[in-house]
């Protein structure tokens, strides 16, 4: 798992001053790119070599509201790992207090640029998100045991 502080910024919000819902979404692709980052998988990389990783499902629940300034931490964790897709789950937490603000999902698949097929992913690039992933589920069966 990482995690990523991020402070709502003023344009964030609605005109009743709660986050507008469409940004939950983005501060989920912001987990999942630092997620990316911190294992080592470059995607201008995966770019160059004519793989793409484009969504194919998310899913968000909406808990308690997010106000402007407020301070929130992103938990990004892969929880679905195959040469094909990875799916992530999230969680936003206000960061004073950690209390859970929405949690979500998404699935991407890894296709290919020149006709949209889906591919697999080679080794190198697999193991990264396997070493993680492996992780992952270490620390979930760790929070399990002490919840």
């Amino acid at each position: 798992m990482i995690t990523i502080t991020e402070k709502v910024r003023f344009y964030e919000t609605d005109m009743m001053g709660i986050v507008h819902h469409s940004n939950q979404i983005r501060w989920f692709e912001c987990g999942r790119c630092a997620y990316f980052d911190e294992v080592g998988l470059d995607l201008f990389e995966l770019m160059d070599k004519k793989i793409l990783f484009p969504i194919k499902n998310v899913s968000c629940e909406y808990i308690q509201p997010i106000n402007f300034n407020d301070v929130i931490d992103i938990e990004t964790r892969l929880i679905k790992l195959s040469r094909a897709q990875v799916v992530f789950s999230y969680v936003i937490r206000r960061h004073i207090d950690g209390i859970l603000l929405c949690k979500g999902t998404t699935q991407n698949v890894f296709t290919s640029a020149d006709d949209n097929k889906v591919v697999r992913l080679n080794d190198t690039y697999f193991n990264r998100l396997k070493g993680a992933y492996e992780k992952d589920k270490e620390e979930l069966v760790k929070d399990d045991d002490c919840g």
